[in-house]
């Protein structure tokens, strides 16, 4: 059965390959030549002339607008689209004929193993627009309104409730199976035995299963293989056997654990229930961007300049060697980390691939020639205080014991020290936007000072590089 996802995903490919407004030249298959008694085959051939309007799906029916007439389609248990399909066949295989050929101006929709007819276009966007909130697959979903709804189906089993598409169109039976084991409840109790609690989590429970449900189909993953009791033997939390009946108004093929789904909803306790892998943190309504937080995409990693072959980091955007540009990442590339599914490029705490931290480089006269101090600030935010304006009064005052030990004049050196002082005060003043003495700005970590023991004759020396405040 093509459930409420997969017909989804054949209006978003309509969607997303036909364009609006071209005009029906032609219609073929065996709805038109009276071959699909389910269909209406003598309205069929009065789309051509119209000229296509748009897509809609409501569960698991699929609406193509044609003016003030609509074509529904429903792709019943293997129903399928085709757009724009290549007419040669494959050696040894024939194609499967179409129930319907819409030949557009420029593009070919071929619909197969599916029903169709026709309908008014008004009352089927009505019904979009009043079914909307209960479709499992929408966006507008209301889990207050499905609750509602199901709260009404006092003395009808849940296998039953679940499966009428006037109560959550797009549920189909694997979701129901699926949902029912979620909420450990059994397919034959009624709906009436249930608690709010338990109701609001059933609703959850289909909810998340169908967008994974959705999430697997677009993204080609296999979902048989987040089953634990649909067509499974032996269930997948308990590994009890399966109990396999047809059960309810319409006989649905019904799975279910005897061992895990209670009959009693009063023995449920709701936070003891088994949960899924990490595929449901994305079904729970959550957006890709903060399920896919922790991994890194492929603009943060180390690249490979193309020129030099040198290794980079993630922040450099051209070659530290031969300043060669680095490469951009194509948009290809960017939709398959998307889709992917796994976790394999994990970022560590120590890798925060952010903008390069400030630093700021101070000029200093040595007696062994000029060097340059590299100053970086690692904190998140920069708080500049006194106690490190003194620290780094405290490393020039040793880099002055350093040229007395080389021999300098004291004198010379007081006053090189004077002249430095005033530069140093200068460059953090015009760094940080403020005069005078006031909003000393350096780093927000206190660092340990040196201590400095002096060997001049006058060791009352005050060495102070800044005055006190």
């Amino acid at each position: 059965m093509v459930e409420g996802p997969g017909c989804t995903l054949n209006g978003e490919k309509i969607r997303a390959r036909v364009q609006k407004g071209q005009c029906v030249r032609e219609l073929r298959g065996s709805a038109v030549n009276g071959k699909n008694s389910a269909s209406c085959p003598n309205n069929i051939p009065s789309l051509t002339g119209c000229n296509y309007t748009g897509v809609e799906t409501l569960g698991k029916e699929l609406f193509l607008y044609f003016g003030i007439k609509a074509l529904r389609v429903h792709f019943g248990m293997n129903g399928s689209i085709r757009i724009n399909q290549s007419d040669k066949k494959e050696q040894g295989k024939t194609n499967p004929v179409a129930v319907l050929e819409v030949h557009l101006t420029r593009d070919i929709i071929c619909f197969y193993d599916s029903t169709v007819d026709i309908r008014n276009a008004t009352e089927c966007q009505e019904k979009k627009r009043f079914f909307e909130e209960l479709d499992v697959c929408s966006s507008k979903f209301s889990f207050s309104r499905a609750e509602c709804e199901i709260k009404k189906q006092h003395t009808r089993m849940l296998c039953d409730v679940l499966l009428d598409q006037a109560i959550l169109p797009g549920v189909g039976n694997i979701i129901k199976n699926e949902a029912l084991f979620d909420s450990g409840l059994h397919p034959g109790v009624q709906a009436g035995l249930l608690s709010y609690k338990q109701v609001s989590h059933l609703v959850k429970m289909t909810r998340d299963f169908t967008l994974l449900f959705y999430k697997c189909r677009k993204s080609g993953s296999a979902l048989y293989k987040h089953y634990k009791v649909y067509k499974k033997s032996n269930c997948g939390q308990c590994s009890a056997k399966i109990t396999v009946c047809r059960l309810g108004e319409h006989k649905r093929m019904t799975y279910f654990c005897p061992s895990c789904q209670k009959d009693k909803p009063q023995d449920i306790d709701i936070s003891k229930l088994p949960t899924r892998n990490s595929l449901i943190g994305w079904a729970q309504r959550q957006s890709s961007s903060d399920l896919y937080e922790h991994v890194a995409k492929r603009i943060e990693e180390h690249w490979t300049c193309e020129a030099c072959t040198l290794i980079n980091k993630p922040s450099d955007n051209q070659c530290d060697a031969c300043l060669t540009q680095r490469p951009k990442v194509s948009s290809d590339s960017i939709n398959e980390e998307s889709a992917d599914l796994s976790s394999d490029l994990v970022k560590y705490p120590c890798n925060n691939f952010a903008k390069s931290l400030p630093i700021v480089k101070l000029n200093k006269s040595a007696a062994f020639g000029n060097t340059t101090l590299v100053l970086t600030d690692f904190g998140a935010k920069p708080n500049f205080s006194t106690k490190n304006v003194d620290h780094l009064s405290t490393m020039n005052s040793s880099f002055d014991v350093c040229e007395n030990d080389k021999g300098c004049n004291k004198q010379n050196v007081s006053n090189k020290r004077s002249n430095e002082n005033k530069h140093w005060t200068n460059n953090f003043n015009a760094l940080n936007g403020c005069t005078g003495s006031s909003n000393w700005n350096i780093f927000n970590h206190p660092q340990k000072k040196f201590k400095i023991e002096h060997e001049a004759q006058d060791k009352s020396t005050n060495y102070s590089t800044f005055p006190s405040h």
